[in-house]
């Protein structure tokens, strides 16, 4: 097993719009997760912004990153990181190796990259108040 994990480790890091499976699949596995996503701000993120800015590549960066994939909104692998090397059952039964393969366990600094001073909004953004916003439940998890 730590020999695959060392090989898959070596595969490039890069993360082609090939390389998503988008929230539908994640449902399959985890239904609360996704309705809590659904159900919150990242799902209609693109919604948010004003009609003339839905095509702006500045703001679709943020609000829709997979746009080019067809796929609207902040969805589960803006965060989780693409999943078509973890989302195998087989793979996400085994923590180590669905890290090793690329799940991410998303944090502040996974926020920052578009929660930052210059991003338009009502306020400053703060992580420990605004994480309990999109929180969702992981099985197994105590966090």
């Amino acid at each position: 097993m730590r020999l695959l994990i060392a090989i898959v480790c070596c595969l490039p890091a890069l993360a082609p719009a090939g390389d998503l499976v988008g929230p539908e699949t994640c449902k399959g596995c985890h239904l609360p997760a996704w309705t809590a996503w659904k159900d919150g701000p990242h799902a209609r993120a693109l919604e948010s912004l004003p009609p003339d800015r839905r095509a702006d590549r500045r703001c679709l960066s943020c609000h829709s990153p997979a746009a080019e994939a067809g796929m609207d909104g902040v969805g589960c692998e803006a965060c989780h990181g693409p999943g078509r090397r973890y989302a195998a059952a087989y793979v996400m039964r085994d923590a180590e190796l669905a890290r090793a393969v690329g799940l991410a366990d998303p944090g502040e600094r996974t926020c920052s990259g578009c929660h930052t001073e210059s991003t338009p909004s009502l306020g400053k953004f703060d992580y420990a108040r605004k994480v309990k916003l999109i929180a969702h439940p992981t099985p197994g998890r105590t966090k």
